[in-house]
């Protein structure tokens, strides 16, 4: 009896985890084409959140941009590597949008 109630526990934490991380991904989904060009880094953050990653180099996942690139933000799928998702935003040295890329 104990181990059906472990078992039920750790279902349920599997598809809470499963159910947060599609929410999370259609949610950045949804929002990358608000993006525009020379956005600020802080309209980013607050319309993207926090990225997973942050990449002075700039040909990040063999997207390359113009060289007026300083760095650039990836959000990855939150199951990468599971899902290959991800959403690049790139930044010049005044912390303003250049460029934007979704690759799968």
């Amino acid at each position: 009896m104990r181990w059906k109630g472990i078992l039920a526990i750790i279902v349920v934490t599997v598809l809470v985890v499963t159910a947060g991380g599609l929410v999370r991904d259609s949610r950045v989904d949804t929002d990358f084409p608000a993006l525009r060009a020379k956005s600020a880094e802080s309209d980013v953050r607050r319309i993207m959140g926090d990225p997973r990653e942050i990449q002075k180099n700039c040909d990040a996942y063999g997207t390359l941009v113009t060289p007026t690139c300083d760095h650039v933000f990836i959000y990855r799928s939150i199951f990468y590597p599971l899902r290959d998702k991800y959403w690049l935003v790139f930044f010049d040295d005044n912390n303003q949008v250049t460029a934007t890329s979704s690759q799968q």
